[in-house]
């Protein structure tokens, strides 16, 4: 489970930015006395949270982020996938870089940020053990990787290895902790500057590190699905495994089903090109004499791609209980179905594995009460610098019965457009 993810001098993001998924320390907020709208549930009654036990730590399940248009939202999710997706594939990593999302960019509004290193800094929790990476790199060059964990025993933080690169010697200075020796030490030799190491370990099977491995290889990221597409993921899923494919089918058709798309059956399919060497997929409908008729499921509608889309990733995250991130939850898609998978994370029934969802959206209808908790929104804004400014909701004061969708247009807590008056803009559009 993600703890908290720290992300420098990438894209519009400058300074340091944090997003965390610890549960803030409930404050109770007294209710407006005059209040006539109805009992608002409490931050706990929202959405439960996953105990870790002996560290006293609760982590929430959803992180909803909301910001005004070029205020950074999408590259806060944007660095976790670019990370999630450069230790996952490690060895493709210059072909990475010709796909945006996973480019290493710097804040190029200012000289002394330009083509230097970004940072990254992942916290999250496997096996009850929470591992802490750090990576510093350029798009030809890491200049830092460090990987460290705590057990719940000793709550004491253990090197398992680092990596710092020495001007001086044009080489990097390593170390690493007594829980970490082994062979797979021996690939450091033969190890390029751009390469990264916990990469490259991610074929061996070092048992200190497995589970954080799991953790890491089937947290779904926008940067994988821009890859791949949705279509040509479901299929490499599908060549992997028949039985789960055809299991994840049936599901995926019951969810869509449940969204009142009018599809009664999802089939795959040989395609009739035999230069493509693929399979097709279709949407079956039902006509009005109850015949069945069928079209490839791109010529369905922009949404309910999404839908097929989010379905086969939602499944693959509430199974395997990891991460998903979700940029732009809301678009083409009923604000009542973005509710409802919003709630399949938040639900302790449907979330058994304790799966976590991040997403950006500007719908504010996902603020109202009685969908996330307070610590679960999130707000990004512009500084006068033009840089990424990441911030919650718990950062105010708010009343329990504050409609926090409404003071959120109004602009109590930031994170929206500054426009021009009706009359200044009608204005300078006739001018």
């Amino acid at each position: 489970m993600l703890l908290d993810f720290t992300v420098a001098n990438y894209r519009s993001i400058k300074e340091p930015v944090t997003l965390s998924a610890v549960a803030q320390k409930q404050r109770h907020v007294q209710s407006n006395e005059n209040s006539k709208r109805k009992r608002v549930k409490s931050d706990d009654e929202i959405a439960s949270t996953y105990s870790l036990g002996n560290w006293d730590i609760e982590v929430l399940p959803t992180l909803g982020i909301f910001g005004a248009n070029a205020s950074g939202k999408s590259n806060v999710v944007q660095a976790i996938d670019c990370l999630i997706s450069l230790i996952n594939i490690g060895h493709a990593y210059e072909r990475l870089h010709t796909f945006t999302r996973a480019k290493i960019t710097s804040f190029n509004l200012d000289s002394s940020t330009i083509g230097k290193p970004t940072t990254f800094k992942l916290r999250f929790v496997a096996n009850f053990a929470i591992y802490t990476y750090s990576l510093s790199l350029t798009q030809t060059q890491i200049f830092s990787e460090t990987l460290d964990y705590e057990l719940a025993s000793t709550k004491r933080s253990r090197c398992l290895f680092r990596r710092v690169w020495n001007y001086k010697d044009n080489k990097f200075d390593w170390k690493h902790g007594s829980d970490f020796k082994g062979s797979h030490l021996q690939l450091r030799k033969n190890l390029e500057n751009s390469e990264i190491f916990l990469s490259i370990l991610s074929s061996l099977n070092i048992e200190v590190i497995t589970s954080l491995q799991n953790w890491l290889r089937f947290s779904l990221s926008n940067a994988n699905q821009n890859i791949l597409g949705f279509e040509q993921a479901f299929m490499l899923t599908a060549m992997a495994d028949e039985r789960m494919s055809h299991d994840f089918l049936k599901r995926i058709t019951q969810i869509i089903k449940k969204f009142d798309t009018g599809i009664v059956e999802i089939e795959v399919r040989k395609s009739n090109e035999i230069e493509d060497g693929i399979n097709n997929i279709y949407a079956v409908h039902e006509s009005i004499k109850g015949n069945a008729v069928r079209w490839l499921f791109k010529e369905e509608s922009l949404g309910t791609q999404r839908l097929f889309n989010f379905a086969f990733r939602l499944l693959l995250a509430l199974d395997k209980g990891c991460l998903l991130i979700l940029d732009e939850i809301s678009a083409n898609i009923h604000p009542n179905i973005t509710r409802a998978i919003i709630q399949m994370f938040q639900s302790e029934k449907s979330n058994p594995n304790h799966a976590q969802l991040i997403f950006t959206s500007h719908d504010n209808t996902l603020q109202r009460n009685n969908l996330l908790r307070r610590d679960q929104i999130w707000f990004t804004q512009k500084r006068l610098d033009h840089s990424t400014e990441l911030y919650p909701l718990t950062d105010f004061k708010v009343r329990n019965d504050l409609a926090i969708d409404k003071a959120y247009l109004d602009g109590r807590f930031g994170a929206v457009p500054i426009l021009p008056s009706e009359d200044e803009l009608t204005s300078k559009i006739l001018e």
